[in-house]
């Protein structure tokens, strides 16, 4: 039976702090038919500002897509010309590594540029040349960078629901999660959508038609407000593995928390009567923000 296809529009959302500065003392069902309507909007600047110690520091946009550029900026002291300043971000393993650096001014003013190159979730800090190269941990205030892949996105549900995915889930109406073709069962995958996101899990196989890489399931779809097939970003988060929950719209009541394998076993996060569900770090959904 045909999936039902819609099309989406995605604007970049923020991610909460700003960036700080250290200075020198001191984030199975087959998809078989469907149109696609519309265009998405990508990479919509969000710039976040916060005071420090020693000026305000401009980190802009905090989400970006792959390839686009976002700026640190800020003012030193004018003692600090001529210093390197540079921007790092944490790795999965926990090493910080510098992106991009960039001198003082003349007058204390600094804005290093980095172009996106790596898609995912990370913590970004700007630190001075005397920290950047220094082994020793930097205590430091830290701020989330999210650097999403924008990709078409399709929704299915309706005449397919009872039968059970390629990963072992009863598709329903209430499930969250999505249909990729390459990632192993039980990947999150953060999916943005005008302002909003939400982490689910890879619980089935597809799309195979309008070019799309990803099929949302109808209560995903819906969390988002998802109505057409265009345009989404999103990051994955590789090496982990999510049990998939379920959810309701808000005012409405259901039973919630685990529906099914996923490839993975363990507790979950669970989604509650007002259409909200919980993260953990075992598992479950994250609601729309």
């Amino acid at each position: 039976m045909a999936r039902t296809h819609i099309a989406i529009r995605w604007l970049a959302s923020s991610f909460g702090a700003g960036l700080l500065i250290a200075v020198m003392a001191s984030g199975a069902a087959a998809s078989t038919g469907g149109t696609s309507a519309g265009s998405g909007t990508v990479g919509i600047p969000v710039q976040t500002t916060i005071s420090t110690t020693v000026g305000t520091i401009t980190f802009a946009p905090t989400t970006v897509v792959d390839g686009q550029k976002t700026i640190a900026s800020g003012m030193l002291s004018s003692a600090d010309a001529g210093e390197p300043v540079s921007l790092e971000l944490e790795s999965a393993a926990g090493v910080w590594e510098v992106v991009a650096t960039k001198l003082v001014a003349a007058n204390g003013s600094f804005a290093i540029s980095w172009r996106a190159s790596v898609v995912g979730q990370f913590t970004a800090r700007v630190v001075t040349g005397a920290l950047a190269s220094s082994i020793v941990s930097v205590s430091t205030p830290e701020t989330s960078l999210v650097v999403v892949k924008s990709v078409l996105a399709t929704w299915y549900g309706p005449g397919l629901y009872g039968n059970h995915t390629a990963c072992g889930e009863k598709l329903t109406k209430h499930i969250l999660g999505l249909a990729n073709r390459k990632l192993p069962c039980g990947t999150p995958v953060t999916v943005f959508y005008e302002g909003h996101s939400i982490t689910v899990p890879v619980i089935d196989r597809g799309p195979y038609s309008n070019g799309a890489t990803f099929d949302l399931t109808s209560a995903t779809a819906e969390a988002l407000g998802i109505t057409e097939t265009v345009d989404v970003g999103y990051t994955e988060q590789r090496g982990k593995k999510m049990v998939a929950t379920n959810w309701y719209p808000p005012g409405t009541t259901g039973p919630s928390g685990i529906t099914g394998p996923s490839g993975v076993t363990g507790a979950s996060g669970s989604s509650g009567s007002s259409g909200s569900s919980g993260a953990t770090d075992s598992g479950g959904a994250q609601a729309p923000s």
